[in-house]
């Protein structure tokens, strides 16, 4: 039991580490009929990688989001078209 418990705390302690460094930005997306950026955002989500995502009706769309470091970085140098290149 104590083993159980034992494990169950560092679980939480670990799940609450990694979202620590976690910041709400903005991710411009794509130009593009099927936004590859929108996409990649949902498929983020539904793995737990980015949350408290909201979209905004614009053209392109405008996604607010929680994340890392990492994956906001990996996200803003997705490559997309703008309006100019349509």
């Amino acid at each position: 039991m104590k083993k159980c418990i034992a494990i169950v705390l560092f679980m939480m302690i670990q799940a609450c580490s990694t979202t620590d460094n976690w910041k709400r930005v903005m991710i411009l997306g794509s130009a593009e009929a099927n936004d590859p950026v929108l996409a990649q955002v949902q498929l983020l989500e539904k793995n737990g990688e980015v949350k408290d995502v909201t979209v905004l009706e614009s053209f392109p769309v405008q996604i607010w989001l929680t994340a890392s470091d990492e994956t906001i970085d990996a996200l803003q140098n997705m490559p997309r078209k703008t309006v100019s290149d349509q």
